[in-house]
């Protein structure tokens, strides 16, 4: 359920997919992962979610600040609802509304500031990866060298938007966060997804992942996953980036 009054800042959930179906019975859906994650983090905030996915498109100046979710679609996809998001996100930038695109949402914030998102010769990213941190922006806090999120994607940001700050990245993954300006945050990663639903996602998709990479994903589960640490970072950014687009 949304969650809206007038003493916080209002964060707007742009929900690009849902959990597959025959895992509905087990798990949320991915805008109520996101809304609970967010609370825990700053219980203060607000939030309303738009199914984007569904052709729900607000007004880029309709909430404070825009965080998305993941999605099985492809940010190439022609479509209407795709291009239209696309569309979204170039005025979001425009108006320097604070935008955290997580995953699918990064790669469109990267497409549609000038980047390129393409199938990655390494393949499938699974389970749990390991990003080196570059940079320690302000909002990160205390300073980290890695960071372990779980992950699940195809295709990734192969080149970066021309005004974009690397933040962290793999071998695997080169641009796995990075920033744009003051106001847009993009992490590969699923802060949101938890081990067991990366599981139970790995086990729904072994038609479609090599069982080699499977394999490997499952194995990669035992690492500490690094879920508080980015959500602190994010609701930091967020704090900061409404507090800086309030004051212009």
């Amino acid at each position: 359920m949304d969650k809206v009054s007038s003493t916080s800042p209002t964060v707007g959930i742009l929900q690009c997919g849902e959990v597959p179906e025959n895992l509905r019975q087990s798990f949320i859906d991915y805008n109520e992962m996101m809304s609970q994650s967010l609370t825990v983090a700053d219980p203060a905030l607000n939030y309303r979610t738009w199914r984007v996915f569904d052709g729900e498109i607000p007004r880029p100046d309709a909430c404070d600040a825009w965080i998305t979710t993941g999605s099985r679609h492809s940010v190439n996809d022609e479509n209407d609802w795709t291009h239209g998001f696309c569309d979204f996100v170039q005025e979001v930038s425009q108006l320097e509304r604070p935008f955290i695109g997580i995953c699918y949402g990064m790669q469109m914030m990267a497409k549609a500031l000038g980047g390129k998102v393409e199938f990655a010769d390494q393949g499938w990213g699974i389970g749990v990866a390991t990003s080196a941190v570059y940079r320690q922006p302000f909002w990160m806090g205390e300073p980290v060298d890695k960071v372990n999120l779980v992950v699940s994607h195809q295709e990734q940001v192969t080149d970066l938007p021309e005004d974009a700050t690397l933040i962290a990245g793999s071998d695997f993954c080169p641009n796995s966060i990075f920033t744009v300006g003051r106001h847009m945050l993009g992490i590969q990663g699923h802060p949101e997804f938890t081990t067991d639903y990366s599981q139970a996602l790995m086990e729904a998709r072994r038609a479609i992942i090599p069982a080699e990479r499977i394999s490997q994903g499952m194995g990669s589960l035992s690492k500490p996953v690094d879920r508080a640490l980015a959500f602190e970072w994010i609701v930091r950014f967020i704090r900061s980036a409404v507090a800086e687009s309030q004051a212009t």
